[in-house]
């Protein structure tokens, strides 16, 4: 009987051990699949693939919901379990989008039947836009029970909790100044809004319709499974009239609307294509977390969110099409080096050289801990952004390139890190003589066959501090380094 009782134990135990799983990373790093690439697992399988090899630690999916309802009330989640598996197999964190009612201010994606038999949104003029109206009650329940359904086939088949948020559509809102369809109509009267001098009016009934549709469909979505869920919004370029962008999404001028009739929703978030992008990841951060689902394929906007902006989430859109962008690939795998450091609660400071909005030759100063940083961006380099972590009083890890930084107290050391390990110990002209830290990058060039057929290795880098008064130097390719830094006051 006793042997029979190890027995069972011991099974007991190995089961447990089977349900324990891997938590989610502090902080999300990835892209955002292109918008059919996870209309088939062939394509989901692919762009899976090439966000491993990006060193991405999560992807951002859609859900279609036209793919998703067969017919109605027949649900088909094949897709959303292939998803599942393959992410699992590759470890891979995900959060879904889901295209519901409405995918960048049009209604594309929800099933024919609920496109026929739905209500448009109506400009002032007349004209019927191509986004279901947030005022279709038919809409609203047909797509609270989708979401429901989604929900719970997640919560029953995400053993592994691969899912760790999901966006409630997708760049909300319609390409007109206010819906004036009949329910439009009476909305705008009966709120007393046709009184409302304010210029932004408009843009503020809107933001009140959509975002009052889309907090039912997460409130919808919790009762079933309650795990992070948020809405995202498409910025409207400077002096961009009506019509030129979705009139109704979370933008920074009705964020407060949106948090105010979207309570349910864990926060909201930007697609920053727009120039400004500190000022914007600042105005996004207050109060909530900073989540950006879309931005390019710029690593100096990923240091930035990073290390400057505190976001714990940052992705880059149609990462797929970057496969063979050297820049990108590589400042994707520095930045996966850093994330264990990234993902700690360390204070840490970042800068980001902004193309045609920043100076060439940018400096600024960055307290942190006992010093402050005085970054010099170089003229002339294509790239220029870096991150800062205070790993002790008086230690520091700093990646970037395209700068050289001084300091308010002495560099004590200075060692260069690759892959967590010591690559060298720098000193001499790598260092100003020990008086600054030249942020020369890593060089990736392609070996040299000589005259005689000898092939001789490329050397990963070799630029002392004096090159950053050399042109030569600037056009060479080269990507964030990695340096471990000591200091001292006297």
């Amino acid at each position: 009987m006793k042997k029979y009782t190890i027995v069972i134990l011991l099974f007991m135990i190995l089961a447990a051990s089977c349900t324990i799983r891997q938590e989610a990373p502090q902080v999300l790093f990835g892209g955002e699949m292109h918008n059919s690439n996870a209309s088939t697992p062939e394509s989901m399988d692919s762009s899976l693939d090439i966000a491993v090899a990006l060193s991405y630690n999560a992807v951002l999916a859609p859900v279609s919901w036209a793919q998703t309802e067969i017919e109605p009330g027949v649900f088909d989640f094949s897709l959303v379990d292939h998803l599942l598996k393959a992410a699992e197999k590759r470890d891979l964190y995900l959060g879904l989008l889901w295209f519901g009612t409405w995918k960048n201010g049009e209604s594309s994606y929800p099933p024919l039947w609920i496109r026929q038999n739905s209500f448009y949104a109506v400009a002032p003029d007349g004209s019927v836009s191509t986004a279901i109206s947030p005022f279709c009650k038919e809409a609203l329940e047909a797509d609270k029970a989708a979401f429901s359904a989604l929900m719970a086939h997640l919560k029953k088949a995400d053993k592994d909790h691969r899912v760790v948020c999901i966006q409630v559509e997708n760049e909300c809102g319609a390409f007109i100044e206010r819906d004036c369809c009949p329910e439009g109509l009476k909305a705008w009267q009966e709120g007393g809004w046709e009184t409302d001098t304010d210029p932004l009016a408009p843009q503020r009934f809107m933001a009140q319709a959509f975002a009052k549709y889309i907090d039912q469909v997460a409130v919808a979505g919790k009762e079933v499974y309650d795990i992070p869920m948020f809405s995202n919004a498409w910025l409207k370029a400077a002096d961009a009239p009506y019509g030129k962008y979705p009139n109704g999404g979370p933008r920074e001028c009705v964020l407060d609307v949106w948090k105010e009739h979207a309570p349910h929703l864990d926060w909201v978030s930007p697609d920053i294509y727009n120039p400004g992008f500190g000022r914007i990841c600042g105005a996004y951060a207050e109060g909530q977390p900073l989540f950006i689902p879309e931005t390019k394929c710029d690593a100096g906007r990923l240091w930035y969110a990073l290390g400057e902006a505190g976001a714990k989430g940052i992705f880059s859109f149609g990462y797929e099409e970057n496969y063979d962008n050297p820049y990108y690939v590589q400042e994707c795998r520095v930045i996966s080096e850093m994330m264990p450091l990234l993902c700690e609660d360390h204070p840490m400071r970042a800068f980001y050289r902004e193309p045609k909005v920043d100076p060439e030759d940018a400096e600024l100063s960055l307290p942190l801990g006992n010093y402050t940083f005085y970054v010099h961006c170089i003229d002339g380099e294509k790239n220029a952004h870096g991150i800062i972590v205070q790993t002790a009083p008086d230690e520091y890890i700093i990646a970037g390139v395209g700068a050289w930084i001084s300091f308010s107290g002495h560099l004590a050391s200075c060692e260069e890190l690759r892959d967590g390990k010591v690559w060298q110990v720098l000193n001499g002209d790598e260092t100003g003589h020990h008086n600054m830290l030249y942020l020369r990058g890593r060089l990736y060039q392609d070996d040299f066959t000589a005259p005689d057929g000898t092939i001789i290795p490329a050397p990963m880098y070799g630029l002392s501090y004096q090159r950053r008064f050399k042109k030569a130097a600037h056009e060479r390719f080269k990507v964030s380094g990695i340096y471990r830094i000591k200091l001292y006051s006297e």
